[in-house]
């Protein structure tokens, strides 16, 4: 056998051996990675659909139809009370702060209509709700809403002494005077809900009805009370007022008002002097 024919042969041998090397070395590399890769299920991620926010919401702020979306997530990382329909979460009031991002669980949420009970949950802890009668101009021709903004005024009469009148030493005692007074009780009251009656139907205008169906009646109805968010205090001077024969009125203000007003109280000395009524001949 020549040279040249054995450095052929030391060439394929080489070659072979070459190529056992590259074949062992990537069935090794394969096992050692199956080795340490856990299985994958063959099953597919089951999801679900849920309601989350567009930006951040506050405690008592209520829900647009811009402030969520509906996302896909895996079903084992969804609480079974989250929300999976926008109409489930438009218009209700949030009973806690929440984040951009978080999914909408129905225990956050409050109904702010006449038949929920728990709009208890949407006020912070040093206030305390207040029913208030619906009495007065405003209320009745139903100008007062839900989150309007409101002063109310009220008027009341007192016993009190008049300026100069003195303790006489006599057991006779001097006859109370009574005045009324008209002031600026509370500003910059929020409505936080209606309390409603329903006082009949009207029939509904439309004049898109199909041929054979009629319109639903429209119920009508009227404000009976507010619900008010206040300071204990403040609930405790209404309530006096209100058993003790007071007439309120409510003012409306503007959605964006802060201004404190400095108001004096009203009475006839008030009115006289003001007017200059006391020169009159």
């Amino acid at each position: 056998m020549s040279n040249k024919t054995k450095a052929v042969l030391v060439i394929v041998a080489g070659l072979i051996l070459v190529g056992v090397g590259v074949f062992a070395s990537y069935y090794l590399i394969q096992r050692y990675r199956a080795d340490q890769i856990p299985e994958v299920l063959e099953e597919e991620t089951v999801t679900t659909t849920v309601v989350v926010l567009t930006r951040d919401l506050s405690l008592g702020d209520r829900i647009n139809d811009t402030d969520v979306t509906l996302s896909v997530v895996p079903v084992e990382i969804a609480p079974r009370n989250a929300l999976g329909s926008l109409e489930d979460a438009v218009g209700k009031i949030v009973k806690t702060d929440l984040i951009q991002g978080e999914m909408v669980l129905s225990h956050n949420l409050a109904d702010p209509t006449n038949n929920n009970n728990d709009l208890s949950f949407i006020l912070s802890e040093d206030h305390v709700m207040l029913a208030f009668p619906a009495n007065d101009l405003m209320s009745q021709e139903s100008m007062v809403q839900r989150g309007d903004i409101v002063d109310i005024f009220a008027t009341f009469s007192v016993e009190v002494e008049t300026e100069g009148e003195t303790t006489t030493t006599t057991e006779e005692e001097a006859e109370p005077v009574t005045r009324t007074f008209t002031l600026d009780m509370m500003q910059k009251v929020s409505v936080t809900a209606l309390v409603l009656e329903v006082i009949g139907e009207e029939p509904q205008q439309n004049n898109n009805l199909l041929e054979g169906e009629t319109a639903q009646p429209e119920p009508e109805t009227r404000i009976r009370a507010y619900l008010f968010a206040l300071d204990p205090q403040d609930a405790l001077i209404l309530k006096h007022l209100k058993d003790t024969g007071a007439i309120f009125d409510m003012v409306l203000r503007a959605p964006t008002s802060t201004v404190e007003f400095e108001l004096t109280p009203v009475t006839e000395d008030f009115i006289v002097e003001f007017y200059g009524l006391e020169i009159l001949p």
